[in-house]
Parts: structure tokens; sequence; C-alpha cells
């Protein structure tokens, strides 16, 4: 019992940094599709990436210590189908026509091992049946191909990571998890009568979708901030080794360079856009000109970027020449700031209320 406790905090761990990595990705995936990311879905998404991640660590976990590990040899194999049947039979002193010793088997080992495997497998086939939609054959199949793994995964002593296998490669496992996978998917088809369909996720999905809404704005331009990130890293070497460095105002020229070639060469489109369909356009509805998205992320540009540097060095430079002292540079510097942070909150607020920003109202997009 121990040792699936541990199994299952040692999953615990390793689950928030596997939601990190598999968000990005994920995020954009759904944007692209539906338009939106709903809560319900992104809680089945991720129990299931749970469930996998606890299955996979009860299979190879605990390893064997150092010493234990140097002593391993050869891969064994149990491959006699319906073994454990005679094991627990063997081991609990049951005796077939004397129906009173049939309770041993609640204290062998051996039954409660082939119980959990069995248990272990059966979310498996749950989600295949209710998420992805999977019909019985194919979920017989996926359910046997994870078993196999995890199955090989202990026969060749994880990934021959240790010279033998510390757990047993067992016919029987493969079996008693297959049947749980398919038990799952039976048990799908009543629950989900008590469960919105995927249908009906979808279809939620897309009508949310039709709205644009603040954190899917703020993730297209994260995107976006990605791709220039990489573009700026590639600015940096080139100008470092052709002209000694890039002056700053070269690096904002290159991110109006980008938010003005992309969407004036995809359609109002840049490349984070793309990935959660948005489009800017006129007011009107029409395809907006260049010098519109040129104007639109200038503005844009100068409100995050351009002017906390502008009035900072503004300070920084009457402090410099003397024009205030010490204590009032540091309430100058603190009132700069406070008031770029309460500007950017105000306009966060008019995003999410789906009012026009200042550099949509004067770039008419």
């Amino acid at each position: 019992m121990d040792s699936y406790i541990e199994a299952l905090r040692q999953a615990a761990i390793i689950f928030p940094v596997l939601a990190i990595a598999f968000t990005i990705p994920y995020i954009a995936y759904n944007y692209h599709k539906y338009g939106s990311i709903w809560s319900l879905r992104i809680l089945i998404v991720y129990s299931f990436i749970l469930y996998i991640l606890c299955v996979y660590c009860l299979v190879i976990l605990p390893l064997p210590a150092g010493e234990a590990a140097s002593q391993l040899q050869g891969h064994d194999a149990q491959l006699v189908p319906f073994a454990f049947i005679g094991d627990i039979i063997e081991n609990a002193d049951i005796v077939l026509s004397q129906p009173r010793t049939w309770l041993n088997i609640l204290g062998e080992s051996a039954f409660w091992t082939t119980v959990f495997n069995f248990v272990m497998t059966l979310p498996f086939g749950a989600y295949l049946r209710y998420y992805f939609r999977c019909g019985w054959k194919k979920t017989l199949l996926l359910s046997f191909l994870l078993s196999l793994f995890f199955e090989l995964t202990q026969l060749t002593g994880l990934y021959f990571i240790y010279p033998g296998s510390y757990r047993l490669f067992d016919v029987d496992d493969l079996m008693v998890n297959t049947l749980g996978s398919l038990v799952g998917f039976a048990l799908a088809g009543i629950a989900s009568h008590f469960l919105p369909s995927r249908e009906e996720l979808d279809r939620e999905s897309f009508i949310r979708g039709r709205k644009v809404s603040l954190l899917r704005r703020i993730v297209a331009f994260l995107y976006d901030g990605v791709i220039y990130a990489i573009l700026a890293a590639v600015a940096f070497m080139l100008g470092a080794n052709l002209f000694g460095g890039l002056p700053s105002w070269g690096y904002a020229l290159l991110a109006i360079a980008y938010f003005t070639l992309c969407p004036a060469l995809l359609g109002g489109q840049t490349i984070g856009h793309r990935l959660t369909k948005l489009r800017v356009v006129r007011m009107s509805g029409g395809r907006a000109s260049w010098y519109q998205y040129a104007l639109r992320y200038t503005l844009l540009i100068a409100l995050l970027a351009g002017l906390p540097v502008a009035f900072n060095v503004l300070v920084s430079t009457m402090a410099d020449i003397g024009l205030i002292g010490g204590v009032a540079a540091v309430i100058a510097y603190g009132l700069v700031n406070g008031g770029y942070l309460f500007l950017l909150l105000f306009e966060a607020v008019r995003m999410a209320m789906h009012r026009e920003l200042f550099y949509e109202r004067w770039s008419r997009t």
C-alpha cells in the first residue's frame, strides 16, 4: 500500500510540470478549433492526463535501489494465461467443493493485485467512450496497446535503463487490464445519460467561440509575443555580427513591422490571431488597410513599451540634472509606474466589456 501511495504522490508532483507543458499547444488547439476554452472540457482533459500519469507511475514505481538494480539480470515473463486463478486457489487454500473456503481469497494478495489491475484501467475505457467517442473495437485495441506498453515497460527494465526486469511481465495482467477498460467502456454508456455528451461540449464551445473574450485576446497576444521574441533574438544575433549591435528603436520597428506585415499578408491575422481564430477588421466589418494595421499596433506598442520607458527616462533625467531630489524622484517613479499600471487595468476592463480601446478608435479597426 505504501508503494501505491508513493507512486500517486510522485504523479501529483510531476503533474503540474506536465500540465504547463501541455497547456500552450492545448489552448492553441481549442481556440483554433472552437474559438473558446470551456472549463468543463479543461476539467475532463486534464483529469485524463492526471489519470494516465498516475497509472504510469503505479506501473514503474518504486524503482529499485542502487544495489538491487546492479544485481538485476534477465527479463522475466509469465506467459501462461489464467495462471493467476491457480495461484489464488493454491495460496488461499480454497477447496472448490467447500464454498466456505472461497472467502479465503479476500486475504490473498494475488486476488487483490488482480482486482487492482482490473480497476486501474476502468477509467481508460470510460474516457475513450465518453470523451474520445471510440467504439468498442477501437477501445479494445487501444486498451490492449496501453496494457502492452505497460507490460513491455516492465519487461525491458524501464526501456533497458536497468540490466534486467525489476517487475514481472505477466500475460494475465495484459488480459485483466484490457478487460477492465472494456467494462469501463460499458459503464460510460450508463454515465453518459447523466453527463453532457461530447457533441454538447463541442456545441457549447462553438457558441462561446463566437464571443471575443479578454482571455482569448491575451492568449493571441502572448503567442505573437513568443514569435516576436524569436524574431528579436535572430535580429540581435545578426545585428551583433553585422553592425556591432542594434539600437533599442530597431526592436520597436521590428515589432511594428511584424504586426503590420502579418495582417496585411494573412488577411487581417497575425500568427497569434490565426491560432485563436481572431481577425482585425475595419469598424464597418471589411478588410482593413495596411496603414490601419500599422497605426493600430504602433499605438499599442507605444502604450505597452514606449510610454513607461519614456516617463521613466524623463524622471531619471530630471533627477540627474537636479530638477528633483532623491525623495521626489522615488515618489515620481511610484506615480509614473502606478499610473501606468492603472491605465493598463483600465484598458483591460474596457476590453473585457467589449468597449473600444484607444488604439482601436484611432485606427478605426
